[in-house]
């Protein structure tokens, strides 16, 4: 007996030994996440990051990687530095900076040394204080010692940026916070559905549930969903997710190195990134095995669109162009969902435009940022936002006005009202007798880009611009909701926790509440032609991507003879779209982010489930990029010279 104590107590002595001979790195190895705040010298505050910190040492204990994961601004940052502790020298090494160790004791390390501060050279203290639990590294500079940055963290289970498999309870948890969401706010939940269809589609969505599911197949479940209320600014927005979960989901190597243009249901190549040989106008016709007429009618169920007529709308939506390839594009996020690569590889079966050959080739898969930098190399810098404006004159009188996007927030050297002045005084002074405003590409955006352009192109003072009832579906507090509801205006988040003001609404039909005008709401008057509008004869060239803003300048714009519009149909719904502000639903577990509108924009008298139908339909075919022909641009110089 005697001898076994004796054992115990060896045994209980040499793990208490062992955990004591622990290093540093060997104590805090392991996943770490919490805040990094640090001092900014050109706004003179101090700012917050979230932070997700692994720590993986070396076999010896004496050195370890550093991972280092910033959410900075919903984007993400990532680092990676090798840290080492000589303690015979008393050196700390941290990349390519080297400090001296000051002191270092049992869950205490001090280091000092000098660094870049700012403009200048400045001594440098760091203060590391840890446990098995939690670690902050204090930095301070200068002389007396000033704070710079800390970062304080708690151990958490798991790597953050790793695959992560949902339960049945976090997603159905999910989905009822959804169907809550949009049932209670959703200006537009009913108008293409039933509420009957509306529980059958969530019934169905359900059933998909009953096992553990990929987050990735959750989103896309999520997507599909969203799909089905008709709504145009109702989607998971890439702009709007979460950092982590785009960073997990989409940042990977599975970008397509093509772009392509959807016609007649085909892709047909735009610009190439990869290392084979195919021209533009070139036909793709399978990705790794699966016909493009499968790809299309998958990625049809996560498009979004205003209504049930917006065919071409949401088939447009699927085109990888080179303006939306670089930011977000939605074949990009979902063709990986729908299709899983086996390996960094896609089989690409086309037709060449220049041969007419049929290929067949593999190719690699590139991550998003290798692919914008290829295309640059190949095609020249990528266009910016300010690139969407141009204007000319030409020899014949004929004036060309180039606007492909009304994102008048991202404009840095364009300041619109004034390019738009600048733009129709020249005309004037010019006489000139033709313009081509050519909208193409463009989604909508900013309100008053179609409001100033309708100034302009008035003969006549014409109606109320863009005029509308903004309905909303629920006028009470929801402060159930409001813990996953994020918004960039105070009043609609007061009005969630706390109700609408009854004195700026009052009943409408349907179970509707009207908003009453009020200084939150932008509101436009009549139409009053400007000093320098324009006398001649005018043509806007719209394609299906129109929406939005867009739609509604050229439904005022067909409703009240502004201009001939030539081109394709494009979304938006006459009945009235939903928007003005929005919600940001985030989830609770999966963290997928829902964009919910708060109005339903609704038109001033009864209208059909159709967007505008141009003036002057072009049918474009698959063969004009490859020869380089501008369907839509020749239509209209065949009318001007008719005329």
């Amino acid at each position: 007996m005697k001898i076994l104590i004796v054992f115990a107590i060896l045994l209980i002595s040499a793990s208490a030994s062992v955990a004591q001979t622990k290093t540093y790195f060997q104590i805090i190895a392991g996943n770490w996440e919490g805040t990094l705040e640090y001092q900014d010298y050109s706004a003179n505050k101090r700012v917050k990051l979230k932070t997700y910190l692994t720590v993986t040492p070396a076999p010896d204990g004496n050195s370890a990687e550093f991972a280092t994961v910033y959410d900075d601004v919903n984007r993400i940052v990532k680092e990676s530095e090798q840290i080492k502790i000589d303690r015979a020298a008393k050196k700390y090494s941290a990349g390519d900076s080297v400090y001296r160790i000051d002191s270092i004791e049992n869950g205490k390390i001090v280091l000092l040394g000098s660094g870049q501060d700012g403009e200048t050279v400045e001594p440098i203290r760091k203060t590391i204080v840890y446990d098995a639990n939690s670690l902050s590294i204090l930095k301070e500079t200068r002389s007396p010692w000033q704070f710079r940055n800390q970062t304080i963290l708690k151990r958490r289970n798991g790597d953050i940026l790793a695959p992560r498999t949902l339960t049945t309870a976090e997603m159905r948890e999910d989905f009822d916070v959804l169907q809550r969401a949009l049932t209670t706010i959703h200006p537009g939940i009913y108008r293409y559905q039933t509420p009957q269809s509306v529980e059958k589609i969530f019934g169905e969505f359900t059933k998909k549930l009953e096992n553990p599911l990929p987050e990735s197949e959750f989103f896309l479940i999520v997507s599909q969903l969203a799909n089905q209320i008709y709504c145009g600014h109702t989607f998971s927005n890439p702009y709007n997710q979460d950092a982590i979960t785009r960073e997990k989901l989409f940042n990977r190597k599975t970008y397509l190195p093509f772009y392509f243009a959807v016609v007649d249901d085909k892709f047909i190549v735009t610009e190439n990134a990869s290392p084979n040989d195919l021209s533009a106008g070139s036909e793709i016709t399978k990705i790794n095995g699966v016909a493009v007429k499968t790809i299309i009618e998958k990625l049809l169920t996560v498009t979004k669109g205003d209504g049930k007529n917006v065919a071409e709308h949401r088939a447009n939506s699927i085109a990888l162009n080179r303006f939306e390839a670089e930011r977000y594009a939605l074949f990009d996020w979902y063709f990986p969902l729908f299709f899983p690569l086996k390996n960094e590889n896609f089989t690409i079966e086309a037709i060449d435009f220049a041969t007419r050959k049929q290929v067949k080739f593999q190719t690699p898969a590139l991550t998003k940022d290798a692919r914008t930098a290829e295309i640059a190399k190949r095609y020249g810098a990528p266009p910016t936002y300010d690139d969407g404006w141009k204007f000319a004159i030409d020899d014949a009188s004929n004036a060309y006005l180039k606007i492909d996007n009304s994102i008048t927030w991202r404009l840095k050297t364009v300041k619109f009202k004034e390019f738009l002045a600048n733009a129709f005084a020249e005309m004037r002074a010019k006489n000139t007798a033709n313009l081509i405003v050519d909208l193409r590409g463009n989604g909508g955006g900013d309100m008053n880009v179609g409001y100033e352009l309708a100034r302009y192109l008035a003969k006549t003072e014409s109606p109320i611009y863009a005029d509308s009832r903004r309905l909303v579906r629920n006028v009470q507090a929801q402060p159930d909701l409001a813990k996953y509801l994020q918004t960039y205006n105070a009043t609609l988040k007061t009005a969630l926790q706390n109700g609408v003001p009854q004195e700026i609404y009052k009943p409408a039909e349907n179970d509707y509440y009207e908003i009453l005008p009020n200084a939150e709401l932008e509101t436009f008057p009549k139409v009053t032609p400007d000093k320098n509008n324009f006398r001649g004869r005018a043509f806007i060239i719209a394609d299906s991507a129109a929406a939005s803003a867009t739609f509604q300048f050229l439904d005022y714009v067909k409703e009240n003879r502004l201009a001939t519009i030539v081109g394709q149909t494009g979304g938006g719904n006459r009945q009235g779209i939903n928007g003005g502000n929005y919600f940001f639903l985030y989830l609770p577990n999966s963290k997928v982010e829902i964009d919910v509108p708060v109005y339903f924009q609704a038109a001033r008298r009864p209208q059909k489930d159709e967007s505008v139908a141009p003036d002057v339909y072009v049918k474009r075919r698959s063969s004009d990029i490859g020869a380089k022909i501008d369907r839509e641009l020749a239509t209209i110089k065949k009318l001007i010279a008719e005329k």
